[in-house]
């Protein structure tokens, strides 16, 4: 009996790991989304108040989620700024559930005089629930690979 009490919590308990898990994949698809378009306010939405972020190739710290919003202004001011994309590959969610994880692969490009630069890399993500939904606490980008492509004949 005990066994198959234990079996049923754990089967409810799935949906609710697989729903919480969607929705931060959702969250990281309308980061995505926004910085494709300029967004800076939804970008802003993105973090609570006190989000850290730690630069790719610099490792800089960009502390607040202001900051991080202010960071992309002066990006979309930039004629040569193309873009960021993150990809989440794992998202695991805490037990109890008060946080998740999101590890994944990004890739950012700049325009140049020749053709583009390109960096990409890995990050890890620390997600937190929010009565807005799930909200970004902290990133750390690690820059893995860059170099300059030629623009197409």
């Amino acid at each position: 009996m005990k066994w198959a009490v234990a079996t049923l919590l754990v089967m409810t308990a799935v949906p609710a790991a697989a729903d919480e898990s969607a929705a931060i994949r959702a969250a990281r698809a309308r980061y995505n989304a926004a910085i494709a378009a300029h967004d800076a306010p939804t970008i802003r939405t993105m973090f609570v108040d006190d989000y850290k972020g730690i630069a790719g190739s610099g490792g800089e710290l960009i502390a607040g989620g202001d900051a991080m919003a202010a960071y992309f202004v002066q990006a979309f001011r930039n004629p040569a700024f193309l873009g960021f994309v993150r990809t989440p590959d794992v998202v695991t969610l805490a037990d109890p559930g008060d946080r998740a994880m999101e590890r994944g692969h990004w890739q950012g490009r700049t325009r140049t005089a020749t053709g583009e630069m390109r960096l990409g890399g890995e990050y890890l993500a620390v997600w937190v629930p929010t009565p807005a939904g799930w909200r970004l606490r902290s990133e750390t980008f690690v820059t893995l690979s860059r170099g300059e492509v030629p623009a197409a004949q």
